[in-house]
C-alpha cells in the first residue's frame, strides 16, 4: 500500500495545464484519467454500459468487470444500491483501483438490506481504496453482516485502503463467539485454511454508529506460531493502520486487531458499546472493550479516546465494560496517551496470562471510569499472573477509585507476579476507603481522599488546573487535568528504564519525572 506524501511532486507544465483542466468540472472525481472508469447510477431508468453518459444501474453489472490497475468504479451520490459490491480484478502498488464517488449530493449509499453478508465485500483481492460510500445491512440477529469484508480465502490481500465511509445501521448476531465478533462495520477475516494474511490495511477516517457485533474487527493472520516480541514473526500481519475512525453505538467491541504484528490504532473516538454485554459470570456472558488486541505482537495504542463503554444490562449483569484491554496471548503492547472516560466497566481490562505477556499502560487519562484496572484470569481456569506488565504515569480521577474482578472489588493482586505499578495519580472525588490493589511493586504513587499503598507514595492534592472538568475532547481533558508547577507531584516519580521521552502533550520528560501523565516544564 502507498502512503502518499503530503508534499507536492514538480508538475510539468503540461501535467499542470491537464490538471486545472480536470478541475474545471463541476465533479473531479467525474473526469476520467486515462486508465478507465466505470459509473453505477441505480437510480437511473434503464441499464446502460458504464460509461459516465450511460452508467449500469445495479450492482451486479458492476461486480461483472474485472478490474485493472488505474480503475476506477464510481457510484452516484445521493442514488441507493440495494445489494453487494464485490469487484474482481486488481490493482497495483503504486497503481489501485478506486471505488468511490461521482457527482454532486450526498454519498452514495449501498443498502446489503439483511440479505448480504456485506455492503462491499473486497475478496481476494488486492491494492484497492473504497471511499466516499456510505453502506448499511440491517438484518436479522440470527447471522452477522457487515458493511465492509475484507477476505483471504485463497490469496494474499495487501494493500487496502477503506477511508472516509459513513457505515451505520448494520445489526446481527451480537452473541460472545467468533461468528458474533465476525459481523459489524469494518472486518477482516482469513476463511482459507493456507497460510494467507490481510496485510498493508489502512482504515482511516470513518464514520461508523449503530453497529452489532463489531466496530472494526480486524483479523490480519490465523497463525499461532507467535513468537517473543522482539523476534521477526513471518506469519504476523504487517502494515495495519487504524487512524482517525469515530465510532458510535456499538453492541460490542469498537476496535480489534488479531494475528497482527506492529499494528497501529491511534486518533480514533469511541463513544458507546458493549450494549449487549451481561453475565460475566455465566454461560451466556457476552463482554466487550473499547478498543484491544489478541495474538498479537508489538501493538501500540495511543492518542485515542473512548467513552461511555457500559457494563451491560445492570450493574451486576454485565461484563468487561472498560475503554482499553490488555488482554492475553499479545506481548509487546503499549497502551500511551489516550483519554478514557465515564466507562462503567474501567478504564483497563488486564488478563493474567502463563505465557510471555509484556505491555506498557503509560501516560493515559481517566476520569469517572467505573475502575481503574479490572483484573481477570481471562484464560480461567488457568490464572497465570500479571508478570512483564508495567503501569506508570498515568491520571485517575473519579468518585471512588479502586481495582476489581469485574463486579468483585479486590484489595490484593494475589497473582501480580513482577507487575509494577509506579507514578500514577489517583484522585478520589469523594473521600473514598478502597485499598487500591496494584501489587509488590507498587511505588512512587500519589494518594488524594484514599488510603496510600505501597512504598515512597505521595499523600496529598496534585493541584489540578481545573479537577471540575468533564467532557469530550483529548486535549482539552488533558489541559485541565494537568498538574500546576507547585503540586506535590512534581520531581516526585520513580526513574524508569526504556520510558518514551514525552508525555501525553508530547513535552519532554525529565528526570526525575512527575507523578501522572503530565510533566510540567
Amino acid at each position: 500500500m502507498r502512503i502518499r506524501s503530503s508534499r507536492t511532486p514538480s508538475l510539468t507544465l503540461a501535467a499542470l495545464l491537464a490538471a486545472l483542466c480536470a478541475a474545471c468540472g463541476s465533479d473531479d472525481s467525474s473526469n476520467d484519467d486515462g486508465r478507465g472508469s466505470y459509473y453505477v447510477d441505480c437510480s437511473a431508468t434503464a441499464p446502460g454500459d458504464g460509461t459516465s453518459d450511460s452508467p449500469w444501474n445495479d450492482l451486479a453489472a458492476a461486480n461483472a468487470v474485472t478490474l485493472e490497475p488505474g480503475n476506477r468504479l464510481l457510484l452516484r451520490r445521493g442514488a441507493t444500491c440495494v445489494g453487494m459490491l464485490k469487484p474482481q480484478g486488481s490493482g497495483t502498488a503504486d497503481i489501485p483501483v478506486v471505488i468511490g464517488a461521482y457527482g454532486d449530493g450526498p454519498l452514495p449509499h449501498i443498502d446489503a438490506n439483511g440479505t448480504n453478508t456485506a455492503a462491499v465485500h473486497i475478496d481476494d483481492v488486492s491494492h484497492f481504496v473504497i471511499q466516499d460510500l456510505e453502506l448499511t445491512n440491517p438484518g436479522n440477529l440470527s447471522e452477522p453482516h457487515r458493511g465492509v469484508y475484507v477476505t483471504a480465502t485463497e490469496a494474499m490481500v495487501v494493500g487496502i485502503e477503506i477511508r472516509d465511509l459513513y457505515i451505520h445501521d448494520v445489526t446481527g448476531l451480537v452473541e460472545f463467539s467468533g461468528t458474533g465478533k465476525s459481523g459489524g462495520a469494518i472486518i477482516g477475516r482469513i476463511l482459507g485454511d493456507g497460510p494467507v494474511r490481510i496485510e498493508d490495511v489502512l482504515i482511516e477516517n470513518n464514520r461508523i454508529e449503530d453497529v452489532g457485533r463489531s466496530g472494526i474487527f480486524f483479523t490480519g493472520s490465523r497463525a499461532r506460531n507467535r513468537p517473543p516480541a522482539e523476534e521477526e514473526w513471518p506469519d504476523g500481519a504487517k502494515g495495519i493502520v487504524i487512524r482517525g475512525n469515530n465510532l458510535t453505538r456499538l453492541q460490542g467491541d469498537a476496535i480489534v486487531a488479531l494475528g497482527t504484528s506492529g499494528a497501529l490504532i491511534e486518533h480514533n473516538v469511541v463513544h458507546i458499546g458493549n450494549l449487549a454485554g451481561r453475565d460475566w459470570a455465566g454461560a451466556d456472558r457476552n463482554c466487550s472493550a473499547g478498543i484491544w488486541t489478541w495474538n498479537a505482537n508489538n501493538t501500540l495504542i495511543q492518542r485515542n479516546e473512548v467513552s461511555g463503554y457500559r457494563f451491560g444490562q445492570s450493574p451486576t449483569d454485565g461484563c468487561d465494560g472498560t475503554g482499553f484491554d490488555v488482554d492475553n496471548r499479545q506481548d509487546g503492547t503499549v497502551i500511551q496517551y489516550n483519554y478514557s472516560h465515564d466507562n462503567e466497566g474501567g478504564f483497563l481490562l488486564l488478563c493474567s496470562d502463563d505465557e510471555l505477556h509484556r505491555a506498557e499502560v503509560r501516560y493515559n487519562l481517566s476520569v469517572d471510569d467505573g475502575k481503574v484496572i479490572n483484573a481477570v484470569s481471562c484464560k480461567f481456569p488457568t490464572v497465570g499472573t500479571f508478570d512483564g506488565i508495567r503501569f506508570y504515569n498515568n491520571t485517575f480521577v473519579a468518585e471512588d477509585p479502586l481495582t476489581g474482578l469485574e463486579t468483585v472489588p479486590l484489595e490484593m493482586l494475589g497473582n501480580a507476579g513482577d507487575f509494577q505499578f509506579a507514578n500514577n495519580i489517583i484522585y478520589a472525588t469523594s473521600p473514598s476507603t478502597n485499598l487500591i490493589a496494584c501489587g509488590d511493586r507498587c511505588t512512587n504513587n500519589l494518594f488524594y481522599d484514599l488510603p496510600p499503598r505501597g512504598t515512597d507514595y505521595v499523600d496529598g492534592d496534585p493541584l489540578f488546573e481545573d479537577v471540575t472538568w468533564r467532557g469530550s475532547g483529548r486535549l482539552e481533558a488533558g489541559a485541565a487535568f494537568q498538574i500546576r508547577d507547585e503540586s506535590p507531584a512534581v520531581a516526585a516519580g520513580l526513574e524508569l528504564e526504556d520510558q518514551p521521552d514525552t508525555d501525553y502533550f508530547e513535552e519532554e520528560i525529565p528526570a526525575p519525572p512527575a507523578i501522572g501523565m503530565h510533566q510540567p516544564q
